[in-house]
C-alpha cells in the first residue's frame, strides 16, 4: 500500500522541479523567476516590463524582444544576462535599421568617438525606452557634459572642460539653450569639430564667408560682407564695420581669436585673453554704452563709438 501511494506523489515532485520548456531538471535559485516562467505563453515583459516604462519606445522593443535578442529561456533564467545573446555584435546591430548612421560614421571625415569606445552606440542611446528624444539617456546637454567635463585625455591632452565654463561663466553663447546638436552632428561630420556647417582651425583664414557658414546659422552675413552698415553689427566705429575690418582681408582673423564660442565672463562672448603662440595675448576689452575699447598685443588701445 505504501508504495503504491508513494510512487505517484515521487513522479508529481519531479514533474515540478522540470524546466516547462526543455524537460530537463528543473531551475534552481530565483523562485519568483521560475514562477514567472512556469506560465504557459511567458512573456519578456514578465519580468522586464522596467525596460520599456518610460515615454519613448524604441520601435523594435515594441514589435518584439526577438528583433535584437536571442532568447533562450532556460539559459537566461539559470545564467542571467550572460545566457541572453543579442541577434549580432553592436553596433552592427543598429546599423541594420540605422544604415544611414552606418554610412556616416564609415565614410566621413570627422567621427565622434563617443560612437566607437566602451559601450557604443549604448554611450548616448538607451535600446529600450526613454524619456528623452532620440531615445537619448539623458537630456541633451546633460548628456554631452557627462564627457565633456575634463581638463585633459587620458594622455594628458589639454581638453576645454565645458562643463567647468559653462558653470562658471556669466555669459552663455545663446546656441547652447538649444542644445549641442543646434551647432555640432552627434555621429559624425564632414566639417572641422563636428559643426553642422563649415569653421575654419587656426588663428588666421583668409577671408571667405564660406569657411564661416556654421556663424550665419544665426549671425547676418552682411556683418562680414559689408564695410559699412548701421544694422548687421554692433561692433562699428559709426558705420565703419569692423568685423569687416578684421575678418573679411586675406590673412583674415578667426572669430575665435576675440570670441569664446561657448562662454565667458564679457559681454558679446569676448575672451579674457587668447593663446597665441607660445604667448598669452590679454584682450583688454572694456564696453561702453556706446561702444567700447581693446588694448590686446596685436595692436594698441582702439576704441569705438556707435
Amino acid at each position: 500500500m505504501f508504495l503504491f501511494v508513494g510512487l505517484p506523489v515521487i513522479s508529481f515532485l519531479a514533474v515540478l522541479t522540470q524546466n516547462p520548456f526543455t524537460g530537463n531538471p528543473g531551475i534552481s535559485g530565483n523562485r519568483s523567476v521560475s514562477q514567472k516562467i512556469a506560465a504557459e505563453d511567458p512573456k519578456c515583459t514578465d519580468c522586464h516590463s522596467d525596460l520599456i516604462e518610460k515615454k519613448i519606445l524604441h520601435e523594435p522593443a515594441k514589435d518584439g524582444c526577438d528583433n535584437c535578442h536571442q532568447v533562450n529561456i532556460n539559459d537566461h533564467t539559470q545564467k542571467g544576462v550572460n545566457g541572453l545573446h543579442l541577434t549580432e555584435k553592436m553596433p552592427e546591430l543598429c546599423y541594420t535599421c540605422h544604415d544611414g548612421t552606418k554610412k556616416d560614421v564609415d565614410t566621413t571625415r570627422v567621427v565622434h568617438q563617443a560612437v566607437k569606445v566602451k559601450k557604443l552606440c549604448l554611450n548616448c542611446h538607451s535600446p529600450h525606452s526613454t524619456d528623452a528624444k532620440k531615445l537619448l539617456i539623458a537630456d541633451k546637454k546633460e548628456l554631452c557634459l557627462t564627457c565633456h567635463d575634463k581638463d585633459a585625455d587620458s594622455t594628458g591632452k589639454k581638453l576645454v572642460n565645458i562643463k567647468k565654463l559653462l558653470k562658471t561663466s556669466k555669459v552663455i553663447h545663446p546656441a547652447i539653450a538649444g542644445g549641442c546638436t543646434s551647432c555640432h552632428k552627434a555621429h559624425a561630420s564632414t566639417e572641422n569639430f563636428l559643426l553642422i556647417s563649415a569653421y575654419p582651425k587656426g588663428q588666421y583664414v583668409a577671408g571667405n564667408k564660406d569657411s564661416y557658414a556654421v556663424c550665419w546659422e544665426c549671425h547676418d552675413v552682411d556683418l562680414f560682407g559689408l564695410a559699412k552698415t548701421a544694422t548687421s553689427t554692433n561692433f562699428r566705429d559709426g558705420e565703419r564695420n569692423l568685423h569687416f575690418l578684421h575678418v573679411n582681408r586675406e590673412k583674415g582673423r578667426s572669430c575665435s581669436i576675440c570670441h569664446n564660442v561657448h562662454a565667458t565672463n564679457n559681454l558679446h562672448l569676448i575672451v579674457d585673453k587668447v593663446p597665441f603662440g607660445e604667448w598669452t595675448m590679454p584682450m583688454n576689452y572694456t564696453p561702453s554704452d556706446s561702444g567700447g575699447s581693446c588694448a590686446p598685443g596685436c595692436h594698441g588701445y582702439a576704441q569705438y563709438k556707435r
